[in-house]
């Protein structure tokens, strides 16, 4: 897979997020993914079931933990791309450019990772 870095101008819905259901992390933000989707622009796919393959979405390798998306034109994106391009998708794309800020997490903001 040729590694493309997002760019939130060019992305064409739907947006097919691809994630390992078995990963805790990958499914709260799935899940949280779904709950703001109101027009239905993502298609949520869990590679732990035996009806799904990883390669069948152009992505080579074990997902084992990670999160992927691929776009309408069959951009794939991987990690934090794809997150990022799951929330344009939804509308929420301006709430986590944001959050990319370099700093903004470690700014008092509330928000960071748990000690």
């Amino acid at each position: 897979m040729k590694k493309v870095t997002f760019d939130p101008d060019k992305l064409q819905t739907p947006v097919t997020v691809i994630y390992d259901g078995t990963h805790a992390a990958s499914v709260v933000e799935v899940d949280f993914l779904k709950s703001r989707d109101k027009d239905g622009k993502l298609d949520c796919v869990d590679l732990s079931s035996a009806a799904a393959s990883a390669s069948d979405y152009g992505i080579a390798g074990a997902v084992a933990g990670e999160l992927y998306a691929r776009d309408a034109s069959g951009q794939v994106f991987a990690g934090i791309d794809a997150l990022f391009a799951a929330h344009v998708a939804i509308g929420l794309g301006h709430w986590f450019e944001m959050c990319r800020l370099p700093g903004f997490l470690s700014m008092g903001t509330g928000i960071g990772p748990k000690r």
